[in-house]
C-alpha cells in the first residue's frame, strides 16, 4: 500500500482548538487578501486557482510513498497578496470534491499554504521594485523558500498540535516534500523569467516600469 506524504492534514490529527484557530486566522488572510479587488485581477486569479486546484492532484512516486505537487510558490510570485484567495478556494475544493484534506483542518491547511504565498508575494514585487535582480533566481529562490516554509509549516502543526503521530512522522513529512519543492523552485524560475518578459504586468512590475527580465530597466 501506497503512504500518501501530503501537505495537507486531514480530520482528526489536530486538536480542536487549533482548527478552530486556523479557520479564524485563515479567515482574516482571504478577508485581506480580497480587500479591493480590482476587476481586472479577476481573471488572472481564476486562472491560477485552476491551476494549483489541478496541481496537488498531480502525485509523485517516492520509495513506497508518494507525494504531491505545491504550487503555491508560482501562485504567490503572479498573484501576490491575492494568493490567499486562490489557495481557499482550490483547498476548499480539493476538501470537498476529492477529500483532499480535511473539512474541519481546512482553515489549518488554507493558513500553511497561504501565509506563506502572500508573504512570498509581496516580497518578490519588493525585492524586483528596489533591486537589479534577475528573474530567474528570484523566482527560484522566492518559489523554494514559499514551498519550503510551507511543508515546515505542516510538519510543525503536526509535531506540535498532532494527535498520536510520533515524533518522527512530522519530519518525515517534510523530507519527502524536499524534491518537490526544489524541482518547482526550479520551474517557477522559469515561468518567471518568461511572464518578465511577455506578460511583465502579471508580475507587478508596470507599478515601477520594470519590464526586464535580467534585472535592468526600462
Amino acid at each position: 500500500m501506497t503512504i500518501l506524504l501530503a501537505v495537507h492534514i486531514a480530520d482528526g490529527v489536530l486538536w480542536p482548538e487549533w482548527e478552530l484557530a486556523g479557520f479564524v486566522f485563515s479567515g482574516l488572510l482571504v478577508l485581506w487578501s480580497a480587500w479591493n479587488v480590482r476587476e481586472d485581477e479577476i481573471s488572472r486569479v481564476g486562472v491560477f486557482t485552476a491551476a494549483f486546484f489541478v496541481a496537488s492532484q498531480v502525485h509523485l512516486p517516492l520509495g513506497g510513498a508518494s507525494v504531491h505537487l505545491l504550487l503555491n510558490g508560482l501562485v504567490a510570485v503572479v498573484l501576490g497578496r491575492r494568493a490567499a484567495l486562490a489557495v481557499a478556494v482550490g483547498l476548499g475544493l480539493q476538501a470537498f470534491l476529492f477529500a483532499h484534506g480535511g473539512i474541519v483542518s481546512l482553515g489549518v491547511n488554507v493558513w500553511n499554504y497561504a501565509a506563506p504565498a502572500v508573504l512570498g508575494g509581496v516580497a518578490f514585487r519588493r525585492i524586483r521594485r528596489t533591486n537589479r535582480v534577475p528573474d530567474f533566481p528570484l523566482g527560484f529562490v522566492l518559489g523554494a523558500g514559499v514551498g519550503f516554509a510551507t511543508v515546515a509549516l505542516t510538519a510543525l502543526s503536526l509535531w506540535l498540535v498532532g494527535r498520536n503521530l510520533g515524533e518522527v512522522f512530522p519530519w518525515v513529512v517534510f523530507a519527502a516534500n524536499v524534491p518537490v519543492v526544489l524541482v518547482e523552485a526550479v520551474g517557477v524560475g522559469v515561468i518567471v523569467q518568461y511572464l518578465g518578459k511577455v506578460k511583465p504586468e502579471w508580475l507587478g512590475y508596470e507599478a515601477s516600469g520594470n519590464t526586464s527580465s535580467n534585472g535592468t530597466s526600462h
